[in-house]
């Protein structure tokens, strides 16, 4: 809706060009529209009432000039941290924005929407509104109450020809939503970790993902279960997915099950993209993926979780990687407070020793490298830029610790022959024996920080998933 940019824009070059683009349709059919918040500094609502007034008057008349073309609509409402009477009635200014846009749902073609789960079930589920041309469903909620209540069918969702799903797990419930499966391209099953329900296992996603034969990306959140009692094991049959090139699982409790349940059983003969997420708590629960790799041929991008693995299976893992990986990334997703990562070295030395494996390896990041040392980076890094002609091009590394050894003058060469070189380390920390600093005046307590380090995904996988 800014005036500094089209379609706006054009209205303010003179009053022919005005004209000429309130009577274009097509320069109307995107909008992104966010409901106004409610500052506690302002003492008068009648502000918010009147900009609430306004965005919708503006958000009406933006969709009538689009004609009947198509829609691309985004739309953030007001984040619902405060519980209602009932716990799940969505706030009545969220309703008048969903219900503006609802007006204009048979033209809905692409439409992402960030907001509380109540008004996304409200507005949603059990309405007999058509959107025939509907292609991209991108849902996503932003509140933090547990749900409570049951819902119905999607109704909105029959008889669109939906291509791309991203749904948070929460409400992902395949017989609520009546889609045509079979043309789904890319399916993304989300959310914060502590709403997935138990109900989303490894073989319940083998079941839904199997309807999908024309998946290109596929991106799962899977929850096992976190007793001992095993899991059984499903049996359906192998399915292929021809033409899946990028997958990322992320484990909320059992790691090995989602190897052995669901990725053993899919046949991905053009993936190129893979990403797994997790962590262990029970060194039986690390799982080995050199079953999974072996049938992998065209595998160029490899992200996993290094608290995913015991150091025995970590090193199995990297024995065993396809040759065709181009991209490493190792990663330290929310690992648990007082955890300590292991085998960074070990697996470098792995990688140094044994040029043969991931011989076309360009591009190696490593999140967190507390526990590694920089001689292990220095030795991986002038082993493989020996080759004829060197394959490494960038090394990307957050140590997330202070500097031990300064190693940036031993690649000086490597950097002149075209090496691309990022190592991040937190500065060193003044001395706090001095006289001359005193006490401070008052403590500083941050409450708002958990006290272990949050993950912000740098890569685009789930939305927060």
């Amino acid at each position: 809706m800014s005036a500094s940019e089209a379609p706006v824009l054009l209205g303010h070059i003179c009053s022919s060009w005005r004209a000429i683009s309130h009577i274009t349709p097509r320069l109307w059919t995107s909008l992104h529209v966010v409901e106004p918040l409610w500052n506690p500094a302002d003492p008068t609502p009648a502000l918010l009432e009147e900009k609430v007034a306004r965005r919708l008057e503006i958000t009406q008349m933006w969709l009538g000039r689009s004609g009947q073309c198509p829609l691309s609509i985004s739309l953030r409402s007001a984040p619902g941290d405060f519980p209602q009477t009932d716990g799940f009635t969505p706030s009545a200014t969220s309703m008048q924005f969903m219900e503006t846009l609802l007006s204009f749902a048979p033209r809905w073609q692409h439409i992402h929407f960030t907001v509380p789960l109540p008004l996304l079930l409200e507005s949603m589920s059990h309405r007999d509104i058509e959107a025939p041309q509907l292609k991209t469903v991108a849902l996503y909620h932003q509140d933090h109450h547990t749900m409570l209540s049951t819902w119905g069918p999607f109704k909105m969702l029959r008889g669109a020809q939906i291509s791309t799903l991203s749904i948070p797990g929460a409400i992902f419930l395949p017989e609520n939503l009546p889609l045509q499966w079979s043309q789904l391209t890319t399916l993304t099953v989300g959310g914060p970790k502590w709403s997935v329900p138990p109900t989303i296992t490894s073989d319940a996603l083998l079941h839904v993902i199997s309807k999908c034969p024309e998946l290109r990306c596929c991106k799962l959140i899977v929850h096992d279960a976190t007793t001992n009692i095993d899991i059984p094991t499903s049996e359906h049959p192998t399915v292929e997915l021809s033409f899946l090139h990028t997958l990322a699982i992320d484990c909320v409790a059992r790691v090995a099950p989602a190897v052995s349940n669901l990725l053993m059983r899919l046949s991905l003969p053009e993936l190129r993209d893979f990403t797994m997420f997790g962590s262990v708590q029970d060194l039986q629960d690390s799982p080995s993926l050199g079953n999974f790799f072996a049938r992998l041929v065209r595998l160029e991008s490899l992200r996993i979780d290094i608290n995913m693995f015991s150091q025995i299976s970590l090193l199995e893992t990297f024995h065993t990687p396809p040759p065709s990986i181009r991209r490493l990334w190792i990663s330290d997703i929310n690992h648990a407070w007082g955890q300590i990562q292991s085998g960074l070295d070990e697996m470098l030395t792995v990688l140094t020793t044994s040029p043969e494996l991931c011989p076309m390896l360009q591009r190696l990041s490593i999140d967190s490298g507390i526990n590694l040392s920089d001689r292990a980076v220095l030795l991986f890094i002038a082993a493989r830029m020996q080759e004829s002609p060197p394959a490494l091009g960038c090394v990307e590394i957050n140590f997330g610790r202070q500097m031990v050894v300064d190693i940036m003058p031993d690649l000086r060469a490597f950097i002149e022959m075209g090496l691309a070189v990022s190592l991040i380390y937190v500065p060193p920390q003044p001395s706090q024996d001095s006289p001359w600093l005193g006490l401070p005046d008052a403590p500083v307590v941050n409450w708002n920080q958990p006290p272990w380090p949050a993950w912000v995904p740098s890569m685009p996988i789930s939305d927060t998933w």
